[in-house]
This record gives structure tokens, C-alpha cells and sequence, in this order.
């Protein structure tokens, strides 16, 4: 039936009563009238697929807008940035980072990057609104000519950056959703916010997201200093990070580089002479590892992270992903200038202190395995290879691993040479308010972990005698009180006899004032003066010199030195306790700050990724430990350790900090301690002037590395000493750095005690015996 008799039949049936009734009648043996059925069948598969159509339509746009962010995510887009330690004078000294991304607002980036990125990404970005539809609708014609050419504008590369739900993988559906977040994104910020947040988020060569990052990982420079090259370089990179890298592959980051500036002149942002000049440049990278964004801060930068990390959990914060910004107060030039002086003087040093070990023609330290037979197999044990041997041999004697193991001799040599490295610490602190201006905890953080400045305990040394004697001073004693320079010998209840080490004794008069004493750090004196300061003068009695211990224990601890675990023994007065270098440091700053101790302080303020302060530090303690007047003479008695004396009757002396006029021509007013160890393993250095105390450490990484006794060089005057002269050297000829070379003040009407006119005695020397 042709579709004019339908509708013809449709007419007759619906105006005609009979013709209807035959119709029906018509009908199968279900009572469905046949013509009804076959009017049904057509258009109601028509309407039943429409249904199906609508359906699957429907369910499509749900399941297409699952995979889309919300309007929340919209609004407030999530990036994980990297905190950042910031010196005093604004140079980033680390990072802490999943991906290593610094947030930097656009007007902070250069104009060349930006119009690079429009010029070579999308040139009609300013007037579309999330898709280009010319590029789009152009990608199947490209297609059919076999040229792979993307059609994504910079918004939808940002809905991809922002929201890795949408996915990276080729298909149908995540283009739809991309071009659809993209719209959205068009529709809640403006052009300027939409190239913010790409320059923020975009991945560039050698782990470095957002332009800041890639700035300075690849130029050492921030995102608003970069060239119209440099900028060409890095935009020409973010749709290949790998095949782009100037650092791996610079001859093709070079031609890539050129199509980007390329780009540039056809859009109009270069003109043709820029454009023919720049292409001929190379590349010239100064590249910056992320993981070091700067070296001789990597150890500080730890001990910020453990500091910070507590209170970042405690309130919300993760330090990894937040762009949290924490101040501290370090000064970056001193940081440096304290990271060359170790090196220098640790590479020297080890070298003496490997020849020294060594005899002629022999191998490797080999007096120092023949002296301490026990330190190899100690060594060994302590090696990865030792605890899998035991699998390895198939066996559980220690004797079997061990000699395998022996018998290895590059294997051996290996573990003599790790083991037997230098290590030193070097820290500076403003005694005025605590402020650490530098910090430096080994030499190498990726060789060794271990933070010499405030993880490491080790013994003090006569580093630790100006307490002693501010006791003494405290107790009304005077610089030139005098007492015997012979070795004293004490003894107990029980019969124990205790003496100090032997020292050479000096020439001149039996006696010796106590500022001479300090100043060349004589035992003999220091432990002579124990009976006087516990009240006992004259004693023999070892049990009778508690008292003395304890007020020195009491007096070190005042000055902010740990001596919870440090038993009050005569033997303290001699440097047996162990402290952090970070202790000692601080406690020689109260002399220098007339009596009274700030506890060192890194951190000032922490900002949030909006530059919003969200917690500020201040000391935790400030105590006056002694009197001014005692400070002020301990400072004089301590100048003297550095520039020597004059002695009573005629003639000179020389403390033991001498080398830092004669060597290092330190000639401001300066006062300081040198230290070593009874077993020579730990050597100390501190110094301090008015506006900054510097202490300085080095020994072995492990604790039995130590230098030999006959060496003149393993003392904290020939090792710890040249650390802190070379960082003056380098600092104080630096204009940047504004050093002081201002002297100690008497407290308002301090008269220096005199000592008494005797023989010899001379008006111009007399505050120097």
C-alpha cells in the first residue's frame, strides 16, 4: 500500500462506521487488528528507538560529566606546590616538594614567556572561549593529509594540568571532556588568571613544574628575568619535556627553541632582526639540580624540615605540597662563604691527616690498622656486604664471612677510605638575638646525613674550660689570680689516684695568673684552681672536689649546654662533657652579649602560599646567666687566647688561637677558645666578636677516627681554627655581607681588676698578665 492509500484508509476508517466494523473483524485470532498491528510495528519501533537514543544519550552525558571537576574544584583549583627555605636577604636555600612548583603571580613573569607561549601555542588564544574551533574542526582534514597536528588551545592544556581525572590518554571522550572543562574554566576566570595558572602548573625539563621553577632549575635566575631566548627555550619544551631537554639533548632544544622564535616573528612579538640574531645564540644553561637548588644549605634545610614538620601536621599543613613559605634567618652569603672555608680547609686536612697515618712507602693508613687492629673488622661488619654474606657463604661463623670478605682487597681498601673520611661542622650565630646566620652540617649531604652542627655530641675539649673559669671569676677570683702550674695529684677514699694528662710546663715563675692559664689552655692551673672554687683550698682529696664539678656542671648548663647525661666529675673542668656544636656556640655568644643567653633561633615566620603569615617564632629563653662585668672579663681573658700576653717579669706569650692574627690576619677585637679531645678525635674552634660568635668542628664521621698522638696538626688550633679564619677572610672582604669590625664595650663604670705593682710591672701591659 503506497502511503496515499494509507492515509486514504486511515481517513475511510475513522468516518466510516462499516468500513470499520470489517476491519475489525479482520483481526487475528488474539484480537489485534491486523492493520492496527502493521500501522504499530512502523512507527513504534520508530518511537522505541528514539527512547533507546534518548537513553543512551543521557547516560553518556552522565557518565562524560563524572570525569569532569566540579564547580568546587572549578573555584578552587588544587596544585601541589613546593615549600620554600628562605634566607634573611630572599635566596632560597631548599625545597620540599613532591613536584618542585614555586606559585609566582603573572606580573612576576617575563612578557617574552608569555608571548612566547601564545605565539607557539595558541595565537588566537585571546579571542576564543576555551576551544578553538578553526584548529578543531581543522584536525580531520590534517588527519586525512597524515599530519598529526593537536588542536587544544592553553585552556584545555590547563584543564588537563589541573584535573587529572580528564585524563592524558588519546580517546573520543576525554577530548569531549576537556573541551568542556575548558569552557567552564573560560566562563570563571579571566584570560590573564587562565595563563597564570598554566605558567604555574605546566611541566618543564628536569622535574621542574611551573615557570619559576623552570627558571631557576635551568638559569639560576626568577621567571621575570628570563631573555626572549631563555623564555623561548623553556615554552619550546613543555609539549616534549623529555625529547625537549637542553641539558640532555641541547642540539635539539636548540632547533625547537628556533621554531618558537619563529613563531614569535610571524605573530609579531620579534622582528626579523631579533629574530635572525637570536637563532644563531647556543644554548647557555645555568642549571641547578632541583633536588640541590642550593648545596651548602641541604643540611640546614633538614633541620628546618624536622623543626617545621610537628606543628605542619598539627595545624593542616603539608610542607610537600602547601607552598608554604618559611623565613629564616640565615644570611645566604655567609652560608656560602662558611661552605667554601670547610671544604678548603677539610680537603687539605685530609690529606695530613692520611699521611700522617701512613709510612713511607706503606699502604693505606697502615700505622693506623697496625695501632687499631680491631677498627677494620669493626669497619666491615658494619657493610651490607657482611650482613649478606652470611646467606651468600651458606654459613653462620662470623670467621667465614669475614676473611671472604678479606680477602678482597679493593673491597678492603674501599671500607679503609669511607671510613677513615673527615667530617666538620661550621655554625655562626648574632649574639644580640640568637639569629643563626650560618650553618653548615657536613660536606657533603649526599654522602653523609649526619648533621655535625646539632646531631652530633662530641667531646668538648678545653673548648669547654671558659666555664671553669667564669665559676672561678663568679667566685671572685681575678685574671691574675695565680695558681700552681705543676701537676696536681689527687686522691680517693678508696685510694684512686687522679691527675691530668701530662702536659709540657711552661717556663717562668711556679705560679701563673689564671688569664694565662686560659690563654694557653694549661691543665695544671685549671685543675689547681678546683680545690679553691669547692671551698677546700690546698686539698688532696678527690671526694672533696664534688663541690667544684658541680658548680661547673650548674654554670655550663646556665649557659644553655645540655648536662643531663654529664656526671659532675673533676675531670669536667678538663672538657670531658659532650655537647652539640650548635650548644657551644650558643654558649659562648652570652659572653659577648654581657651576661645574658638567647636561645639560637633559625626560623622568624612561616607564610602561607598567599604570602599570609600564618606563624612567627621568637626565643623560647633569654636568661642572664652572669654579670656583665664577668662577661666583660671573660671576653678580655678570652682576647688574649687569640693575641697572646704579656709575662710578669719580662717577656711574651702566646695563646693558643695565635694563628688567627698570624696566619689569618684577623686583627679586629676578637675573643675565642680552641678544644681537642683527650683522644684527640674531636678538634674545636670558637670565636666570637661583638655582633657574631663562629664555632667550628672536625673530626672523624665515626667516632673512632682520630688523629695520632705525636701529630701537631690533629689539635682544634691547626684544624678548627683555619675554618673560622678563612671565613672571616671571606666574609669580611665581601662589602655585601656589612661586616663589623666594632670592639667589646665595658659595662657603664667597669674598671678592669689590676694586679698588685711587683717586679716588672708596667703600666701599658699590666691588664695582660
Amino acid at each position: 500500500m503506497s502511503e496515499s492509500e494509507h492515509e486514504n484508509d486511515m481517513e475511510r476508517y475513522f468516518n466510516d462506521p462499516e468500513y470499520r466494523r470489517k476491519k475489525m473483524a479482520s483481526q487475528d485470532p488474539n484480537g489485534q487488528s491486523v492493520w492496527y498491528d502493521k500501522y504499530n510495528n512502523k512507527y513504534g519501533y520508530i518511537g522505541l528507538g528514539l527512547i533507546i537514543l534518548i537513553s543512551f544519550l543521557i547516560g553518556f552525558f552522565i557518565y562524560l560529566y563524572q570525569g569532569i571537576p566540579s564547580l568546587k574544584q572549578l573555584e578552587n583549583p588544587q596544585t601541589a606546590i613546593a615549600s620554600r627555605v628562605v634566607s634573611q636577604d630572599g635566596v632560597v636555600l631548599d625545597r620540599f616538594y613532591k613536584k618542585n612548583r614555586t606559585d609566582v603571580p603573572i606580573q612576576n613573569i617575563s612578557p617574552h614567556v608569555i608571548q612566547a607561549l601564545i605565539a607557539t601555542e595558541d595565537h588566537r588564544f585571546y579571542h576564543h572561549w576555551g576551544i578553538d574551533m578553526i584548529r578543531t574542526l581543522a584536525i580531520p582534514y590534517h588527519l586525512i593529509q597524515g599530519q598529526v597536528e593537536g588542536g587544544s588551545t592553553i585552556t584545555q592544556q590547563l584543564a588537563r594540568n589541573l584535573y587529572k581525572q580528564i585524563g592524558r590518554k588519546f580517546s573520543i571522550v576525554r577530548k569531549l571532556r576537556e573541551m568542556i572543562t575548558a569552557v567552564d574554566i573560560e566562563r570563571h576566570y579571566t584570560k590573564r588568571e587562565i595563563l597564570d595558572m598554566y605558567l604555574n602548573t605546566v611541566e618543564f625539563p628536569n622535574s621542574s613544574f611551573g615557570i619559576e621553577a623552570a627558571a631557576e632549575t635551568h638559569y639560576g635566575k626568577p621567571a621575570k628575568d628570563l631573555t626572549i631566548d631563555q623564555a623561548a627555550l623553556l615554552v619550546g619544551s613543555v609539549n616534549a619535556v623529555y625529547a625537549y631537554n637542553p641539558r640532555l639533548f641541547p642540539k635539539r632544544a636548540r632547533q625547537r627553541r628556533n621554531v618558537v622564535l619563529a613563531q614569535m616573528e610571524k605573530q609579531g612579538y620579534i622582528n626579523q632582526k631579533t629574530f635572525k640574531s637570536l637563532r644563531k645564540d647556543s644554548i647557555d644553561l645555568n642549571y641547578h639540580p632541583p633536588s640541590k637548588p642550593n648545596t651548602e644549605s641541604r643540611y640546614f634545610g633538614q633541620y628546618v624540615r624536622k623543626k617545621i614538620e610537628p606543628w605542619a601536621k598539627k595545624n593542616g599543613y603539608n610542607l610537600h605540597t602547601d607552598g608554604l613559605v618559611i623565613h629564616t634567618t640565615i644570611n645566604s652569603r655567609l652560608q656560602r662563604y662558611a661552605q667554601q672555608a670547610l671544604d678548603q680547609k677539610l680537603d687539605s686536612l685530609q690529606t695530613i691527616f692520611e699521611n700522617e697515618w701512613t709510612s713511607k712507602n706503606g699502604s693505606y693508613m697502615n700505622l693506623l690498622w697496625k695501632k687499631y687492629p680491631h677498627f677494620l673488622t669493626s669497619f666491615i661488619k658494619q657493610t651490607k656486604r657482611y650482613k649478606n654474606g652470611f646467606s651468600k657463604y651458606h654459613t653462620d661463623k662470623q670467621s667465614v664471612v669475614l676473611d671472604s670478605l678479606m680477602a678482597d682487597k679493593a673491597f678492603v681498601d674501599s671500607v679503609k677510605r669511607v671510613n677513615t673520611k673527615l667530617e666538620a661542622g661550621f655554625v655562626a650565630i648574632n649574639p644580640k638575638n640568637g639569629h643563626i646566620r650560618a650553618w653548615i652540617g657536613g660536606k657533603n649531604y649526599g654522602r653523609v646525613q649526619y648533621d655535625h652542627v646539632y646531631q652530633a655530641r662530641r667531646q668538648t675539649g678545653s673548648s669547654f674550660k671558659p666555664f671553669v673559669y667564669t665559676v672561678a671569676i663568679d667566685n671572685g677570683y681575678k685574671p691574675y689570680s695565680r695558681f700552681s702550674k705543676h701537676r696536681p695529684v689527687f686522691y680517693s677514699r678508696t685510694g684512686k689516684k687522679w691527675s691530668p694528662g701530662r702536659m709540657e710546663v711552661p717556663k717562668g715563675p711556679d705560679k701563673l695568673t689564671l688569664r694565662r692559664g686560659l690563654a694557653q689552655s694549661l691543665n695544671d692551673v685549671t685543675v689547681n684552681m678546683l680545690p679553691a672554687l669547692a671551698g677546700a683550698p690546698g686539698t688532696t682529696s678527690l671526694d672533696s672536689l664534688k663541690p667544684a664539678a658541680e658548680k661547673i656542671k650548674q654554670m655550663a648548663s646556665n649557659f644553655g649546654i645540655n648536662m643531663s647525661h654529664t656526671e659532675a666529675v673533676p675531670s669536667l673542668a678538663l672538657g670531658t662533657a659532650k655537647a652539640s656544636l650548635l650548644n657551644m656556640t650558643s654558649a659562648y655568644t652570652t659572653f659577648a652579649n654581657h651576661g645574658v643567653h638567647i636561645d639560637p633561633i633559625a626560623i622568624t615566620r612561616i607564610d602561607d602560599k598567599h604570602g599570609n603569615v600564618i606563624k612567627q617564632f621568637h626565643p623560647q629563653s633569654r636568661q642572664e646567666v652572669i654579670s656583665p662585668e664577668t662577661a666583660y672579663i671573660m671576653i678580655d681573658m678570652l682576647r688574649n687566647v687569640i693575641r697572646g700576653g704579656h709575662i710578669q717579669g719580662g717577656g711574651n706569650y702566646y695563646g693558643t688561637g695565635i694563628h688567627l692574627r698570624t696566619k689569618y690576619h684577623v686583627e679586629q677585637d676578637i675573643a675565642g677558645k680552641t678544644g681537642t679531645s683527650q683522644d684527640a678525635a674531636s678538634c674545636w674552634f670558637i670565636a666570637t666578636t661583638p655582633d657574631l660568635t663562629m664555632g667550628a668542628w672536625v673530626g672523624g664521621q665515626d667516632r673512632r677516627v682520630r688523629w695520632p698522638k705525636w701529630s701537631r696538626t690533629g689539635q682544634g688550633a691547626h684544624t678548627a681554627l683555619p675554618i673560622v679564619g678563612q671565613f672571616i677572610d671571606l666574609a669580611s672582604s665581601d662589602p655585601h655581607t656589612h661586616w663589623k669590625k666594632g670592639a667589646f664595650k665595658a659595662p657603664p663604670g667597669f674598671v678592669m681588676p689590676h694586679p698588685p705593682k711587683q717586679k716588672g710591672w708596667k703600666k701599658s701591659n699590666r691588664i695582660n698578665w
